[in-house]
């Protein structure tokens, strides 16, 4: 009798435990960098466009989600808490997009690596008002996704019964 062995697989990371840790890091990420006196400039800078990736990041794992709702927009069947969802993620993209560019426009550290930076003023209160913007709109939308949060928080970090989240071994 032959007994046929199986190349053993990659163990993959589920989507939602991906979605889940991409998610709590870019909003870390954000109230970290909101901010500027708490990071200093540069730092400020420089983990705003990190953000700015996270945030293409998010958009790129949820794409499918994004036609399909574009779709379905105007659709009856369409649940109203998905279509607020939906609006308040356009928002986000809005505001994490005019954040970006008021940024890079006001920029002290990053753009004048490459010779740019340092635009007028008014880049400046544009910046202001983008951040602000943006945070109560990240309020929002962990808001109506409160129960996924708070259901995956429970399944990722918090210890199951039994169990601490550092195992030392036994106590002798």
């Amino acid at each position: 009798m032959t007994t046929i062995t199986h190349p053993k697989r990659k163990k993959r990371i589920s989507p939602t435990k991906r979605n889940y840790f991409v998610d709590i890091g870019m909003a870390l990420g954000f109230l970290t960098v909101f901010s500027q006196e708490m990071t200093g400039e540069t730092l400020h800078e420089w983990l705003g466009l990190a953000l700015f990736v996270g945030l293409i990041t998010h958009i790129l794992l949820h794409w499918k989600w994004v036609i399909n709702i574009t779709k379905r927009f105007f659709s009856k069947k369409l649940k109203p808490k998905t279509r607020l969802n939906y609006i308040v993620n356009g928002g986000l993209l809005l505001g994490f997009v005019m954040m970006g560019v008021s940024g890079l426009a006001i920029s002290e550290s990053v753009m004048p690596l490459i010779g740019m930076g340092n635009g007028p003023s008014f880049w400046e209160d544009i910046h202001e008002a983008a951040s602000s913007f943006t945070l109560l709109l990240v309020i929002s939308h962990v808001l109506l996704h409160a129960k996924w949060v708070i259901t995956n928080t429970k399944k990722y970090l918090l210890p199951k019964k039994g169990h601490t989240l550092l195992q030392t071994g036994s106590d002798a």
